[in-house]
């Protein structure tokens, strides 16, 4: 009887690439050579991708062991939140030192798996009594305060990769603040006691787009907040709607409380660099819009939800931006992707909130009214 043939590595590696986490870890029992192929961080990170849409593993131990671990740490995370057992899967701080309602908080700390046990999560909060602060979530401790600023804090942003804290009171003034120490480092005044607020532009290079009652935009640098642009984006109109496309390329700017008002779109370099020339901007041939959100999966694929003025019904539209350049302009492009026509039994009072399914490389659009539900999925390529 002769020798049984073995796989090379290769061949087992191509085996294992159809199994899961559990059948894996056991196949890492069988002996020495399968304990190699099983434990390929090829394999593990695999299995991380097809589960999780991000996975940031820069701060894990370097080593073949790395997916491996991030795998089986996340997945050990999200059993111990599904199960929520107090005191065994998680633990309950409570934030006391405000005197007033908190309107806002945000994470300053980094949304990312550590293994070594170092990194602390430090949220920020502002509130009605015109302080901003932050907070260690894993022993409920204020780390700082602000001094009382002249008028209630009403919006908060963080951004984590450079340690910052910005804030809008409601007397339209914004402020940078040092996330480590609480230390005000800039400030710019609004013409408005109303302010939106985005972040765009690279990690490494931020600018924060501010959108006023009166329907003007300005462009800021970070952490200066130094003026870089200003431009009218609607006259005299509210703007309720200022989101950043996933590839931080575009802008969607836009107003639920005015039907007549087209959706426009910016491209975020035009508004982030100095120039005699107008942003470059297209509205979208969407009118009296309700809500509007980015595709999380896509580059640039924005999501509209809108009255049609035809049937007087609610209608989801998608469109793909891009930019076409030609020899002596740049036009920004919204293709239509598709649209689809809500039940006309829907009122008017309709939430949209975007979702990921980590199942499939499908995105869920949840559109909700009272206790009824209307699902619709949004596939890669179309609704």
């Amino acid at each position: 009887m002769g020798t049984p043939a073995v796989l090379p590595l290769d061949g087992l590696l191509h085996v294992f690439s159809f199994l899961e986490a559990p059948d894996l870890l056991r196949a890492a029992q069988v002996d020495k050579v399968w304990n190699e192929a099983a434990e390929c961080a090829f394999l593990w990170r695999r299995l991380s991708l097809s589960r999780w849409t991000f996975c940031n593993i820069s701060q894990a131990s370097k080593g073949a062991q790395t997916w491996k671990q991030y795998y089986l740490h996340r997945s050990q995370l999200e059993h111990q939140m599904a199960l929520g057992r107090p005191s065994q899967d998680f633990t309950c701080k409570a934030i006391s030192g405000h005197e007033g309602k908190i309107d806002g908080m945000a994470y300053l700390s980094a949304i990312e798996q550590r293994f070594d046990g170092q990194e602390k999560s430090v949220v920020c909060t502002v509130s009605a009594d015109c302080t901003v602060r932050a907070w260690n979530v894993q022993e409920g401790t204020q780390i700082w305060s602000s001094s009382v600023q002249p008028a209630p804090l009403r919006r908060l942003l963080t951004v984590p990769e450079h340690r910052l804290v910005i804030t809008m009171d409601g007397r339209g003034t914004i402020k940078v603040w040092d996330g480590q120490t609480g230390k005000e480092q800039a400030t710019f005044i609004t013409p408005s006691t109303w302010c939106n607020l985005v972040l765009c532009g690279v990690p490494e290079n931020p600018f924060l787009t501010v959108a006023i009652t009166e329907g003007v935009l300005y462009t800021l640098t970070v952490p200066c907040l130094k003026e870089v642009s200003q431009v009218t984006a609607f006259q005299n109109c509210h703007i309720d709607l200022l989101l950043c496309s996933p590839d931080k390329n575009w802008i969607l700017v836009g107003s639920t409380e005015t039907p007549d008002v087209l959706v426009k779109v910016f491209h975020t370099d035009s508004l982030t660099r100095r120039s005699e020339d107008k942003p470059l901007s297209n509205s979208l041939p969407v009118g009296e819009c309700r809500n509007a959100s980015w595709a999380p999966r896509e580059a640039a694929r924005l999501i509209v939800l809108h009255e049609d003025r035809t049937t007087r019904n609610l209608s989801v539209t998608t469109f793909d931006i891009a930019s076409k350049q030609s020899k002596n302009k740049v036009e920004i492009l919204g293709q239509f992707s598709c649209c689809h026509l809500l039940p006309g039994h829907l009122s008017t009072s309709v939430h949209m909130e975007k979702g990921k399914e980590h199942c499939c490389s499908e995105e869920l659009l949840s559109l909700t009214r009272g206790i009824s539900q209307v699902v619709q999925w949004i596939h890669r390529c179309g609704m």
